[in-house]
């Protein structure tokens, strides 16, 4: 990569470079123009900005790839009359507070990563459009609250949230449905509600890790292409899977938690693929793990030399947990009976949105005909008016 000094006080568009594709500047203060400087400079293509002090950064239109690290930076700034072909857009490490003004017309747009900033509220939606983007991470922020409404993503695969202050599971997480990958590690969620879910056909991995939590199914819930769930480190003492269907689930962590037996994975009840549980520093039940199903592995990584007693090579103590089985099971029943009330209100807020909608038509239309019959009188008026001026 070329290096070369000059005097910032020199008319920036006289500087004279060798051919490049790919540029670093170190250092920059606020009072260089990057439109200016780069205006008589071919093919640049990458660029990228360490340790700076750049409150305000415009884009060009032929840059390709734009990193922004530790530059200060508070506003991105896109013009509405300029076509763009950036693909890789990171600005980590700086101040913003929002998303870019008019970042959908970035519409080549491959990587959106603003982790490491001081953002608190996001709308996605202001991200739809841009078909072409892939991965976004906005991770390390400070977002309380995430929207999600219209959204026009087609091809988002990874959305990583980890390192934030969610406390809650947008309602239309679902229009996602192209996500593979769901970061929310490291957040302040307490209750998830699992059928938030439901709609990403093509998930793969849902990652919940170190999230003080508990896990909820309204509805059923169906995730036909997860493949790993990571809930590690979530003070769980309970995990009741059974509301939900995941035939490609084949790796389950849960290390780190207060579990002593996992319903789901009876020999009498399990009737999934084969299974690599990931269960290290939990009181499991040794019962439990002679009726396990035998398609349901333990993956064993802790240290031998800090356990009394093994149970198929797993850490276990003499629990018995036949009578919380017994509670759980009736909590199932219950559960279950929630899902038909459940099933039910939907379908009766269904039928009020209609009655609504249809009593907002009949509003309207109550209207057209209140303005018709004003100017019906006020022809009236106008012609009595005009009948008595003819007899005077």
């Amino acid at each position: 990569m070329p290096r070369q000094k000059w005097n910032s006080s020199a008319d920036l568009t006289t500087v004279q470079l060798p051919s490049f594709s790919k540029f670093s500047l170190i250092g920059v203060n606020g009072s260089f123009s990057l439109p200016k400087f780069f205006s008589t400079k071919a093919n640049v293509e990458k660029l990228f900005i360490y340790e700076s002090n750049l409150h305000e950064v415009d884009l060009f239109p032929v840059l390709e790839n734009l990193l922004l690290s530790q530059a200060h930076t508070r506003k991105i700034v896109i013009d509405a009359d300029l076509q763009y072909v950036i693909h890789t857009l990171a600005v980590v490490d700086n101040e913003l507070r929002n998303l870019p003004r008019r970042i959908n017309q970035l519409v080549r747009l491959k990587s959106l990563d603003l982790a490491n900033n001081q953002l608190e509220k996001i709308n996605l939606t202001e991200l739809s459009g841009l078909r072409e983007l892939e991965t976004i991470d906005l991770s390390a922020n400070y977002i309380q609250e995430l929207e999600i409404r219209t959204i026009d993503l087609p091809n988002l695969l990874k959305l990583d949230l980890s390192h934030n202050e969610l406390k809650s599971i947008p309602m239309k997480t679902g229009r996602l449905r192209s996500l593979e990958q769901l970061i929310l590690s490291h957040n302040k969620l307490e209750y998830v509600e699992m059928s938030r879910f439901n709609g990403l056909s093509k998930l793969k991995v849902l990652d919940l890790r170190f999230n003080d939590l508990q896990l909820g199914t309204l509805t059923q819930v169906y995730l036909p292409a997860l493949e790993v769930l990571r809930l590690e480190s979530c003070r769980l003492q309970q995990l009741e899977l059974l509301g939900m269907e995941t035939p490609k689930l084949n790796k389950l962590h849960v290390e780190d938690n207060k579990l002593e037996y996992l319903e789901s994975y009876f020999n009498d009840s399990y009737q999934g693929p084969e299974l690599e549980l990931y269960g290290d520093r939990n009181p499991w039940s040794c019962s439990w793990l002679q009726d396990k199903h035998p398609r349901v592995k333990f993956v064993v990584q802790q240290d031998r030399q800090t356990c009394r007693r093994f149970v198929k090579n797993v850490c276990c103590v003499g629990s018995d947990y036949h009578s919380e089985r017994r509670a759980d099971r009736r909590l199932l029943v219950v559960k279950q009976q929630n899902w038909q009330i459940h099933r039910t209100l939907e379908k009766q807020q269904e039928d009020l949105r209609r009655i609504e909608d249809n009593v907002g038509m009949l509003g309207k239309q109550i209207a057209k005909i209140d303005r018709t019959f004003g100017e019906v009188k006020d022809l009236v008026k106008l012609m009595s008016a005009k009948l008595n001026a003819d007899e005077l």
